[in-house]
């Protein structure tokens, strides 16, 4: 008889079906919180030899914030980006799983010259966890509406069409946003 309850144990504790109070009648464990984020933890590769198609974000499209002091929050990996229009399309990856991860994208409003004399805009990726201290490695993406970018250089530049690079605080990742 000892047996089969040692067995039974030691499978509860590797499925993590109980935790020791509720063993011993202590309180019930809590249930997982519901999902607040896209059900795909990592992006579907396409075959090989075959294109990949473009990302989708996980979310509706967020707006570039403008704000005098830019700075990052939780840590964030930047995989990529990808221009679709006004929209930047961002890969990311950080730890999590138990709580709503936010991203913002945040500017100070200026440009930079680069080198070659084009306009450069650097950009923080900024990601709150809300406390989510799970170490699930997530794979995300999120979008980002250009347009306040876009406006800026018309104002400043007296013109209808132009490009800006665009550098991340942090990354080695680049693009360039041409309208």
């Amino acid at each position: 008889m000892r047996k089969p309850v040692w067995s039974g144990l030691v499978l509860c504790a590797l499925l993590g079906c109980a935790g020791p109070k509720s063993l011993m009648g202590g309180e019930e464990p809590q249930p997982p919180p519901p999902a607040t984020e896209s059900p795909a933890e990592a992006p579907v590769e396409a075959p090989p030899g075959e294109p990949k198609a473009p990302a989708a974000p996980d979310s509706a499209s967020q707006p570039l914030q403008v704000t005098a002091s830019p700075a990052p929050k939780d840590d964030i990996i930047l995989k990529s980006v990808e221009l679709q229009g006004d929209t930047l399309v961002a890969r990311v990856m950080h730890s999590g799983g138990c709580k709503p991860h936010t991203y913002e994208l945040l500017w100070n409003g200026g440009f930079q010259k680069s080198a070659a004399g084009d306009a450069q805009a650097e950009l923080v990726l900024a990601h709150t966890a809300n406390g989510d201290s799970c170490e699930a490695l997530l794979n995300r993406t999120a979008s980002f509406d250009l347009a306040p970018l876009k406006q800026r250089w018309r104002e400043q530049n007296k013109g209808e069409h132009g490009a800006v690079e665009l550098r991340f605080s942090g990354s080695q990742v680049t693009g360039r946003y041409t309208f």
